[in-house]
């Protein structure tokens, strides 16, 4: 989720306390709600680095037991000791704690059990940026503020609308699974996944993704636009994943090809041109998850979100470089 939705979260919680709350619990709250992230600076050293270690420890049940404490302990100083670190330590569990549920409703993984394993945990019903996680919170704070002897009441609401619009959300997103796999099936295409990944104004708008099995015939993957209550799935095109070209087959051997198989769900590959440094042309392999794209995007020169970008030398071989 954004780290807007993340800091009103907190900033709504911090209504739960009332309106006679200790000193630093509204800050206590919003930092601890954007404190998973700090694994940001991970982009220091380099952009794949990011892309495949982002909602890693720091989102971990492992993050969650250290960084509360932590941060508790630089507020209970910060504040010279005049509100409780009891306190300052309950209000930085609750924070990161729902930092961490906010992301898991999202498609991009978070890796709860880290270091004990990688799997990336991900429920897939909520858009990384959605309206209703700012207004419902936006509107606790109004009413608490409006009312203030009812401060409490706004921000259990707050929670239970929540817990209702995710309810919800998890519900359609069954549902747009179902209708892309009833569409596979009508077009007597077995599907050995369906997945329906949350596009922005999900729940009413979804990405489908279904791939065939292993052994079917390119093009395995099939792209539906998913809308509407009940969701109705209609196909947009048939692809196939690009791995066979031997350029792509280089790219997909290196590190940071395989690192990128490992993180996402709907991988593709395209192979284009482009100038080198000495103005001598370059192949381009392009890594990119279907899950965070509305079309393939068949030119390199195009900005496609969390791909990778494999530059090699057309006459050697060579990798020249990775970026983001």
């Amino acid at each position: 989720m954004d780290n807007v939705s993340h800091s009103l979260a907190g900033w709504a919680l911090a209504r739960a306390a009332g309106s006679r709350r200790p000193a630093g619990t509204t800050l206590a709250l919003v930092l601890a709600s954007n404190l998973p992230d700090i694994d940001i600076v991970l982009l220091a050293r380099s952009d794949p680095t990011y892309l495949f270690h982002h909602r890693g420890v720091t989102h971990s049940l492992l993050g969650l037991a250290v960084l509360s404490p932590v941060l508790a302990l630089g507020l209970w100083w910060g504040y010279g000791r005049r509100t409780g670190l009891a306190w300052f330590c309950l209000l930085a569990y609750c924070g990161v704690a729902l930092h961490i549920l906010y992301d898991l409703v999202t498609s991009w993984g978070t890796m709860l059990l880290y270091p004990f394993s990688l799997t990336r945990f991900a429920l897939e019903w909520l858009f990384i940026v959605d309206p209703v996680t700012w207004a419902l919170p936006c509107l606790a704070v109004l009413a608490a503020w409006r009312f203030p002897n009812r401060a409490r009441a706004a921000a259990v609401l707050f929670l239970a609308l929540l817990a209702a619009y995710g309810a919800a959300s998890g519900f359609l997103h069954a549902r747009a699974r179902q209708e892309v796999a009833r569409a596979e099936s009508a077009a007597e295409r077995p599907a050995a996944e369906v997945a329906a990944f949350p596009l922005f104004g999900a729940p009413l708008r979804w990405n489908g993704l279904a791939t065939a099995p292993a052994r079917a015939p390119e093009p395995r993957i099939a792209r539906y636009a998913v809308t509407g209550i009940p969701p109705a799935a209609r196909l947009v095109n048939r692809l196939d994943r690009g791995f066979e070209n031997r350029w792509a087959a280089r790219a997909l051997a290196t590190r940071a090809g395989q690192g990128y198989l490992w993180w996402a769900r709907v991988p593709v590959a395209r192979v284009g041109t482009a100038p080198g440094p000495s103005g001598d042309p370059a192949r381009v392999v392009v890594l990119q998850d279907l899950r965070y794209s509305a079309t393939v995007i068949p030119t390199v020169e195009t900005w496609t979100p969390f791909a990778l970008r494999f530059h090699f030398d057309s006459e050697s071989g060579r990798l020249r470089g990775v970026e983001w």
